[in-house]
């Protein structure tokens, strides 16, 4: 099981409801499978398809008699038009349901190939580059 790594100390109470997450839940997680933990950056605003980054999707409404444009909150839009998503018509996508993809796919690149996929990456060197950098070597004693 891969999780993100913000916000795990904190959680929200909701009226009537225990509070779950940050340590409580991955101790409770680690009984049962293997827990790791991966990089959250840019995940949710990240197409899961593409790579491209996402928009906040919007709608037209009718409010007073009047057409407005509002956002529509939880739904992310990817506007990329060579998207294979946005050519089947399914450009907006759920933001914690894509976040939760690329969680995944940013936390299996690291555990097969020790590497951080570069929509993912916080490093300025492969932010734009497109290519998977190379493993950094590990600094150890030489014998």
């Amino acid at each position: 099981m891969l999780i993100g790594d913000a916000g795990t100390g904190v959680g929200s109470r909701i009226g009537g409801h225990v509070r779950r997450g940050g340590k409580k839940m991955r101790v409770e997680h680690m009984k049962h499978t293997v827990v790791g933990i991966t990089s959250e950056y840019r995940t949710s605003q990240t197409c899961a398809v593409c790579f491209q980054q996402l928009h906040q999707a919007r709608y037209r409404r009718t409010i007073n008699g009047e057409e407005r444009i509002v956002s529509v909150h939880g739904a992310m839009e990817c506007q990329n038009p060579d998207c294979p998503s946005f050519l089947q018509g399914r450009s907006i996508k759920p933001r914690d349901v894509n976040a939760a993809m690329n969680i995944a796919m940013a936390g299996a690149s690291t555990l097969l190939h020790n590497r951080e996929l570069p929509p993912f990456s916080r490093s300025a060197q492969t932010k734009n580059t497109g290519q998977i950098p190379e493993p950094k070597p590990k600094l150890g004693k030489s014998t």
